[in-house]
């Protein structure tokens, strides 16, 4: 199953309660997929949108979502811009998201050389200007060679000599690589442009005055290991484009975004969804969409007697090579850990709100398969994305519509059930995939 609920919210008229929306990471397609499922969402509200919650919580390419939709840009603008096809959004590009970090894959080759080139002659260096802290115990051993010249004095003036020299470093080949292939800053200029084109703050204190809703962002500082949040009420000294940078700079991936004179990487890296910002900010219920889980790989065993081995049905996993694994091993410790702090809540007598998780089925192999950081697959993972709600909100709709009810905002499947049935007419075309999902919400 694809969805989660906490009910803990025993107020009998909660309809004045703050809403949050927890927007969780997932890389590029994770992006889109989010995009697609918000569309659904969209479709299954009756008197509200996903444009209307009250608090928004950004996390890692959940942040690159969830800042345009605070502002009040639709789910369909959202997806509209990955083909240029947006009024409001310029055309998002591949190269929003891939510029190569040149800067480090030029120079660190070159500092390497440069370091090796020197290290001998700065080692004589050290030898000559009198090897700091060895320099009084080199000079006596140097005379006493000079007094009683054998191999004694000699193997010890030498050892003094090596020790000297081994405080220098030598350069490490590991140098070479670049602190991340790819340069997010395509993604904070990317922002900044369309926030400007449409008249809106990047600043987080001008827009919760400007759109009534509160935006948050996560991230963590490199150096300290701190997680920062981005915020109105919180810190609020850079720009919305810069955090939603910060956040998304993936380690390896990214090289961490510096931002005023920090280092910042994905703010997936400490926790997955955040939630207690909404909770410590008022929300009461708090919708999180989570893309970004492991699958469950189905793998039938059996054993031949006559070769005396086990043979596997189905395909595993390990087969497709270590990027498919890594995939699985990180999905497995983002959601676990996501899962983990639900739990938490669950039990946390202090917490008094209702939460509805909501993530693709264990069994969504479509999605799954898709590799997330690959830019041409966005179209499709925001379809499977839409009919990954569909089917999870489907699931326990009654149980789902009742909770927003108790908070005023009412639901119906009539428009999603559309929806889903041109979907299926428009296959694998493309450009009916464009017009069922880039087309206003069905109202």
């Amino acid at each position: 199953m694809g969805l989660t609920i906490v009910r803990k919210n025993k107020r009998k008229n909660p309809r004045d309660a703050k809403k949050a929306l927890i927007l969780a990471g997932g890389a590029v397609t994770g992006a889109a997929f989010k995009a697609g499922g918000l569309r659904a969402l969209d479709d299954y509200f009756s008197n509200f949108n996903v444009n209307k919650f009250d608090i928004y919580v950004g996390i890692s390419s959940g942040s690159f979502i969830a800042a345009p939709i605070a502002a009040g840009i639709t789910p369909s603008e959202v997806l509209k811009s990955l083909d240029g096809r947006s009024k409001h959004y310029s055309q998002l590009a591949p190269w929003h998201y891939y510029q190569p970090n040149w800067k480090e894959m030029i120079l660190r080759p070159i500092n390497f050389l440069v370091e090796q080139a020197m290290f001998v002659p700065r080692a004589i260096k050290d030898v000559l200007s009198g090897f700091g802290e060895f320099g009084p115990q080199l000079a006596a051993e140097v005379w006493r060679l000079a007094l009683q010249p054998n191999a004694e004095h000699l193997d010890a003036m030498m050892r003094t000599v090596t020790r000297a020299i081994a405080t220098r470093p030598m350069p490490s080949l590991l140098s070479l690589l670049p602190s991340g292939f790819f340069d997010n800053s395509g993604i904070e200029r990317y922002l900044r442009h369309n926030i400007e084109r449409n008249h809106l703050s990047n600043n987080f204190k001008k827009m919760e005055e400007m759109t009534g809703k509160k935006l948050y962002i996560c991230a963590m500082t490199l150096d300290g290991a701190d997680r920062v949040i981005f915020g109105p009420d919180e810190k609020s000294d850079v720009s919305i484009s810069e955090a939603v940078q910060a956040s998304t700079a993936m380690p390896g991936f990214y090289k961490p975004a510096r931002i005023h004179g920090v280092d910042y990487v994905d703010g997936n890296v400490l926790e997955t969804a955040h939630f207690d910002v909404a909770v410590s900010h008022g929300a009461e219920l708090i919708v999180c969409y989570n893309p970004f889980r492991p699958v469950d790989n189905k793998v039938m065993l059996q054993f031949l007697r006559e070769k005396n081995e086990f043979v596997s049905e189905g395909r595993r996993l390990a087969d497709n090579g270590v990027i498919t694994i890594l995939s699985q091993i990180f999905r497995t410790v983002f959601h676990s850990r996501l899962h983990h702090m639900i739990e938490q809540y669950a039990y946390d007598p202090h917490f008094h709100g209702d939460i509805i998780l909501i993530e693709p089925s264990s069994s969504d192999m479509a999605f799954f398969d898709l590799n997330p950081l690959i830019f041409s697959n966005r179209l499709k993972a925001a379809r499977l994305g839409f009919e990954s709600v569909r089917n999870s909100v489907g699931e326990r709709y009654e149980e789902v519509a009742d909770i927003f009810a108790r908070y005023g905002v009412r639901m119906n499947r009539r428009h999603v059930e559309v929806d889903v049935k041109r979907l299926k007419v428009a296959g694998s075309d493309m450009k009916q995939l464009r017009a069922v999902l880039e087309a206003p919400r069905s109202k």
